[in-house]
């Protein structure tokens, strides 16, 4: 630790959102007294151009070396504070945030007096922490101008376009024989009079890719290599049935690699009669006109969806209407019925179911935990279906049965997940960065998502995410560069036993061992999740801006004093802390026995800094991570839950109660979930006045 220490602790008021609950001024005044601090200031916004100004003149007054902000969430205003850092001369990694508004003020408005001391403790966590802090840097990599899109349907031709329409080279891969993916499959598009045909779209779409010079097609291909990171990608793409058909230097990654239906074998007759068909083998046979001659035609909904294990398909309700009424203009004496348990239609389809009912589509609607059954009896079909809206049970003859059934990812996505060290969730649909702020994109840097490849969308939404996903693609190849935080690992090999673990377990294949078995880290593929670090053996493994001794310190500082009315959390950054900042926005109040330490993952918890709360006097210990299956960090929290698990068995052998270290998985938009578990474990670890 240097000698020279000078911390600058500047406490904000937040108007009243922090001052009309903490006594702020006593916060100021405390800070004053921690060591290493030789500056405490109050600011009634603490963000506005006026008091930033003054922070800065202030460090460099006092020639601050290391700046606490006391005030809201980190996940929104510590890039400011960041650049303000670095505008006044301060390594911006030398500055620490801590939450006193949505930790503190908004969650427990009715304990003033409880809620200055959690907010004292708070800053010393954060000044312990800022007296190990060290400089860091921003990793910049250059960014040539190749694109590769993986999936040559409506999303991934869309794609191409538009990387093209920019001046880059774009590289389409598709392992069909065409281009054009579901649509291939499809008869119409629309369900109005036009009955747009998917063929002449596709022909269309792919005439323009073939002629633009800016685009590369690959059809029956499929990447068998990925290796690089963002600007410098080495892929290698086979060709079905022969050699390596090329390999070639990308930049960025777009995945397009649509979706599919799931059969439905084994249910209303599927599999053993061939006219139970599913709505994308209808299609087919409305394209291929070879539906043959119908007199009645029933269709089911919500097959496989809405149910325990997944949700509405988004789209299925609007398939059926379409294809209802393209049978009814083909066969306009056919009975056509659609049994379904909810209609998800917008305002557009709604005119079309509207129009399918004056052609004569009869729409009957059954219970949830009553589905239609289905038998064979002198040669037909029969359906027999209790309808809530006429409150009694029907029995439909059909000559077709139509399955609306649920869709899941392409079956090449574990292999390109695996490739591109991405998120999948149980239905094979790619999980985006986060749903809200960087829903075109992955963790990793410099891959994106287009289309069905994420979930199911229609025509257009597919068409719009291509685009979408190509503009953020873009962005980095017309800079010409891409600056990725410098919060990643840092390996001693002075105390390395050369075990390989770190290098296995590492979700982005960031560390590499050379010939020697001395492992390294690629820093420009590391993300600092600090799965490594809380994996070695020997301790050997640094996470900049988190490392053991700046962990613990928080751990110590908070437990200073009264350690048996405290509970250490360590929370995520990401989903775990977006859930802390949600409870606090919602103003959902809980005990305030918690202390918060921030991780950029739940996988970076060692066994060492649970133990180590329990031994200073925790009266328990949370680990906090995102909601399976999504993770920020890929497994993050899959790690983290093992560990969890073998940590339990660890306090027990050291004469520990076990089960006062918990652990809890929350969405960034479930507050009442965190809200919930700091009210329980008050409760269950008698910490409640």
């Amino acid at each position: 630790m240097p000698d020279d220490i000078r911390i600058g602790v500047f406490v904000c008021d937040c108007g009243t959102n922090i001052a009309g609950v903490l006594n702020v001024p006593e916060l100021v005044a405390y800070a004053r007294t921690l060591k290493h601090v030789v500056l405490a200031d109050e600011g009634k916004w603490s963000c506005s151009v006026d008091y930033l100004g003054r922070m800065q003149d202030l460090i460099r007054e006092q020639r601050i070396n290391r700046v606490v902000v006391a005030s809201c969430t980190p996940r929104t205003h510590e890039p400011l504070f960041k650049r303000a850092t670095r505008e006044a001369g301060l390594n911006p990694y030398l500055l620490e945030f801590v939450s006193i508004r949505e930790q503190v003020s908004w969650v427990h408005m009715r304990e003033p007096r409880a809620a200055t001391e959690k907010a004292k403790d708070l800053i010393k966590m954060g000044v312990a922490k800022a007296a190990l802090l060290e400089e860091g840097e921003e990793i910049r990599l250059p960014v040539q101008t190749d694109c590769l899109i993986i999936g040559g349907g409506v999303a991934g031709m869309n794609a191409a376009l538009s990387v093209a329409a920019q001046g880059f080279r774009a590289h389409l891969v598709e392992k069909e024989a065409r281009l054009g993916g579901m649509l291939n499959r499809l008869c119409f598009l629309s369900h109005d009079r036009r009955r747009m045909p998917a063929a002449r779209i596709v022909e269309t779409l792919a005439a323009r890719v073939a002629v633009h010079p800016n685009i590369r097609v690959y059809t029956g291909t499929q990447v068998e290599s990925v290796q690089g990171y963002i600007g410098n990608y080495k892929v290698a793409l086979k060709a079905n049935g022969a050699g390596a058909a090329a390999t070639v230097g990308i930049s960025t990654i777009i995945v397009a690699t649509g979706m599919r239906e799931i059969e439905p074998v084994g249910q209303f007759e599927y599999g053993c009669d061939p006219r139970v068909m599913t709505q994308l083998q209808l299609e087919a046979a409305l394209r291929n006109r070879a539906l043959g001659a119908v007199s009645s035609v029933v269709m089911i909904g919500c097959v496989n969806s809405k149910n325990d294990t997944r949700g509405c398909c988004n789209i299925g309700c609007h398939v059926a209407v379409k294809n209802a009424v393209a049978i009814k203009t083909l066969h306009p004496e056919a009975d056509v019925f659609i049994l379904y348990r909810d209609m998800s239609l917008v305002r557009e389809e709604g005119e079309a179911q509207k129009r399918a009912k004056q052609m004569g589509v009869k729409f009957l609607r059954f219970p949830e935990q009553r589905y239609p059954e289905v038998r064979t009896e002198d040669g037909w079909l029969r359906v027999k279906v209790y309808d809530l809206l006429a409150g009694r049970e029907f029995e439909i003859p059909a000559d077709r049965l139509v399955l609306t059934t649920a869709l899941r990812g392409d079956e090449s996505v574990e292999q390109v997940k695996g490739l591109l060290k991405v998120s999948a969730n149980a239905d094979g649909f790619f999980q985006e960065a986060h749903v809200k702020l960087g829903p075109l994109e992955f963790a990793s840097h410099g891959v994106s998502l287009a289309g069905c490849a994420k979930a199911p969308m229609f025509f257009k939404e597919s068409c719009e995410a291509g685009i979408g996903a190509a503009m953020k693609a873009s962005i980095p190849m017309k800079r010409g560069y891409i600056e990725t935080e410098g919060i990643v690992a840092d390996i001693d090999l002075t105390a390395c036993s050369q075990c390989g673990l770190c290098a296995k377990r590492c979700p982005y294949n960031a560390i590499r061992v050379d010939a020697e078995q001395n492992p390294a880290v690629i820093k420009a593929l590391c993300k600092g999740c600090g799965l490594c670090a809380a994996d070695c053996p020997n301790e050997c493994i640094g996470i900049v801006h988190y490392t053991d001794a700046q962990v613990l310190a928080q751990v110590d500082a908070a437990l200073e004093e009264d350690p048996g009315r405290k509970i250490i959390a360590f929370v995520c950054h990401w989903c775990a802390l977006g859930g802390v900042d949600m409870a606090g926005v919602s103003r959902l109040q809980y005990p305030p026995n918690a202390r918060l330490i921030r991780v950029m993952c739940s996988a970076r918890v060692s066994i060492k800094m649970m133990r180590r709360a329990f031994e200073s006097g925790a009266a328990g210990v949370l680990v906090a991570g995102c909601e399976f299956p999504t993770c920020h960090y890929i497994q993050g929290n899959y790690a983290a839950e093992t560990r969890v698990k073998r940590a339990k068995k660890q306090l027990a052998r050291a004469g520990f109660d076990p089960e006062k270290l918990w652990n809890v998985w929350c969405s960034a938009a479930d507050g009442p979930k965190f809200a919930s578990t700091m009210r329980t474990m008050a409760r269950e670890l008698k910490l409640e006045s």
